[in-house]
């Protein structure tokens, strides 16, 4: 998918925006009013939110015909935050809930509600698109790679702007040094910041050093009048209701630290209104100081009991209360504290959570939950190794090069797809550890990280079921209508280096070692359903085993003979056998079919040039007569022609699994890949059709 930078979903909706420069005949001090600029802050906020919003509804709108079934979960998480990070924003500056009359509260607001409500939905809209942006990269998908991108880079700068609007507040409060490497002081956020903390009142001089937000109550004009310019001076912020109904509405649309609440009222009394406050979740922590005439010992026991925090009585002493007050301001500061660090303990607990859940994504498609816990319960991964034993097994299609090169790029990644979803689950079943998908080659550990007495056994047991289930695989490849593929196993047992390889930034869980290498030579002797062992993983597996054939083999690098088991099944706990081998029915040909090989190594292939004749023919497999003799499990390149020479293809494929004779040269050939073209011409021989 491909989406031009300039989609309307992108930028915010119908909104007039000011800008952010000073000029003659502004309405606040030569600046812009209140209102205007915390609008530029709220556009600044919401735009990379609407382009969060956008790009992941178009992705999700084109779900089914991109195929993205395996993203829609994740994409879904992204556009729920983004919607709930939309919302607290729209909440935090709806010009109706800001009182441009009191920018420094507002700002101090802002500041605190952006400390703990952004961090866990946009942590999450980031985790999620850097898992995606790894799996579409993984994937080829570059038709998604560029809208993950924008979504990303759109949290990134919403984050980049929520981090300034904090360390702004840290500069105002003398907590940050301010300096180029903190603010960009060009920025919009910053100009707008800057003119709304210039366009509130300077309390310096009168405050001596309080503050807080108090709400007066109370029916007489002149007792408010007195209680709210006395508190004032002393640096209070004051707001005044007149009766308790009003009280109530202005507590639940504002933010107060305190009540000065009168008892004596018309409709709405002061004990009525502490019970309100006092029963609800979420104002009861509010303190309040009752004041009234009465001064009956009842009257002040009963507001105590009903949750008030203090009582005086009018006339109010001055000291008196300018005590009190502070006192409960202090109580309710600690109280806020608290608070604070239970949500933000809160969050750093959803973080740990959310890190969790990346590290199960990433490794929960490799690992057992097992071993993902034991990454987690040890802090995660440290650069490091260690010697120890390890069963290996590697796994890999038989001839699946070839094959896809004749296939559309997308039937290869589906076939691909389905044999490693299949083989993936079986590997967890037996709690292997996927340590590298190499094309169609899997490599699998057994004995780390968690070393158990039963790696090889479970080694050899996984081998079989993924040998077995390959009939399953093969059928849905049949009802996609994708030729059949075969899976050759080896499977070795020695010490290695195990170990997280790599830097900081970047770690590989891996596995090193000559064993290693022993393991994919052994497997490469294999054709399509065979599995091959060492000496030592049959040592280790003991006769619970069922062993067809035994061969000795020469590997590249290896100075002396080894031999290979090949399995049929395993017995024990296990109880998994492959299908007894039918007896080979051979046609013998009137007419023999000329063809020409070079033998493939590991690293390139040999020279051209052999020359010989195909005489037999069974299912997939010939004997061919020639003029030498490859080496036994030797891998060939065959040229086949028809008896009047006319090539049928160049592209066949397969191993030597049987010398029949040193003179003449006489020897078996398993075909591990074969071309259409030369299917549909081998199948002109009866019986003799490639399974």
């Amino acid at each position: 998918m491909d989406t031009n930078e300039s989609d309307p979903r992108q930028t915010e909706t119908q909104e007039t925006t000011p800008a952010v420069q000073r000029g003659p005949g502004s309405e606040t001090d030569g600046g812009q009013t209140p209102l205007a600029l915390w609008a530029h802050l709220r556009h600044e906020l919401r735009t990379p939110l609407n382009a969060i919003i956008g790009y992941s509804e178009m992705l999700l709108g084109d779900a089914d015909d991109l195929g993205l079934a395996g993203y829609v979960s994740d994409l879904n998480q992204i556009l729920s935050a983004g919607h709930n990070l939309l919302e607290i924003i729209n909440d935090l500056l709806d010009p109706s809930q800001v009182a441009s009359s009191d920018v420094v509260f507002n700002l101090a607001s802002l500041v605190a509600n952006l400390h703990y409500r952004v961090r866990i939905p946009l942590n999450s809209i980031i985790g999620f698109s850097e898992i995606l942006l790894e799996n579409a990269a993984e994937q080829g998908r570059l038709d998604i790679i560029l809208d993950l991108r924008k979504i990303h880079s759109a949290a990134e700068l919403f984050l980049s702007r929520v981090n300034e609007i904090i360390d702004f507040s840290k500069i105002d409060a003398g907590l940050m040094a301010s300096g180029p490497e903190v603010s960009d002081r060009s920025s919009l956020i910053y100009r707008a910041l800057t003119s709304l903390r210039e366009s509130a009142p300077d309390r310096a001089g009168v405050t001596g050093g309080e503050s807080g937000a108090i709400l007066v109550v109370d029916d007489n004009e002149i007792n408010r009048d007195l209680l709210s310019r006395y508190l004032e001076r002393q640096g209070y912020t004051v707001q005044v209701a007149d009766n308790g109904r009003r009280a109530l509405e202005m507590i639940a649309t504002g933010a107060f630290d305190l009540v000065l609440l009168d008892i004596m009222m018309p409709e709405l009394n002061g004990y009525q209104v502490l019970q309100h406050l006092k029963k609800s979740e979420t104002w009861r922590d509010l303190p309040v100081i009752m004041i009234s005439a009465l001064d009956e010992i009842d009257s002040a026991i009963r507001c105590i009991e009903l949750g008030a925090a203090d009582y005086l009585r009018k006339p109010f002493n001055p000291v008196l209360l300018r005590a009190r007050v502070q006192a409960c301001l202090e109580k309710k500061r600690l109280l806020d504290l608290k608070v604070a660090q239970q949500r933000q303990l809160h969050e750093l607990n959803a973080a740990l959570e959310l890190r969790n859940r990346f590290i199960r994504q990433t490794f929960g498609s490799y690992l057992s939950d097992e071993i993902v816990d034991a990454i987690l319960e040890n802090g995660g991964l440290k650069i490091g190794g260690e010697k120890r034993p390890a069963t290996m097994l590697m796994a890999d299609l038989r001839g699946f090069t070839s094959l896809s090169e004749r296939l559309p790029a997308e039937d290869v990644v589906a076939m691909i797809n389905i044999y490693l979803e299949t083989m993936t689950e079986i590997i967890q079943k037996y709690q292997g550890t996927i340590d590298e998908f190499i094309g169609d080659a899997i490599l699998v550990i057994f004995g780390a990280p968690v070393l158990r007495p039963d790696d090889p056994q479970r080694a050899v047991a996984c081998a079989v079921e993924m040998q077995v289930a390959m009939t399953s695989v093969n059928e849905r490849n049949r009802r996609a209508g994708y030729p059949e593929i075969a899976l050759g196993v080896g499977i070795n047992t020695g010490e290695v280096v195990v170990g997280n390889i790599g830097s900081q930034k970047r770690i590989k869980y891996a596995v090193v070692g000559r064993a290693v290498n022993l393991t994919a030579r052994i497997e490469s002797y294999t054709v399509g359903g065979q599995i091959f062992i060492s000496d030592s993983t049959l040592d280790e597996c003991g006769d619970i085993l069922r062993i067809d054939s035994a061969m000795k083999v020469m590997p590249k690098g290896v100075k002396k003979p080894l031999t290979i088991h090949e399995v049929g099944g395993i017995g024990g706990d296990f109880q998994l056998f492959l299908p007894l081998k039918k007896e080979i029915t051979w046609i013998e040909l009137k007419h023999r079919l000329p063809v020409q090989f070079v033998v493939v190594d590991w690293k390139h292939t040999g020279e051209l040039g052999h020359g010989g004749a195909i005489t037999k023919i069974a299912p997939n497999m010939v004997e061919i007569h020639s003029k030498v003799l490859p080496s036994p499990l030797a891998n060939l390149r065959i040229s086949l022609y028809d008896p009047d020479d006319h090539e049928i293809s160049d592209d066949l494929y397969g191993k030597v699994v049987a010398h029949l004779s040193e003179s003449p040269p006489a020897f078996l050939v398993h075909f591990t890949s074969v071309p259409p073209e030369a299917e549909i011409f081998l199948a002109k021989f009866p019986d003799a059709t490639q399974n």
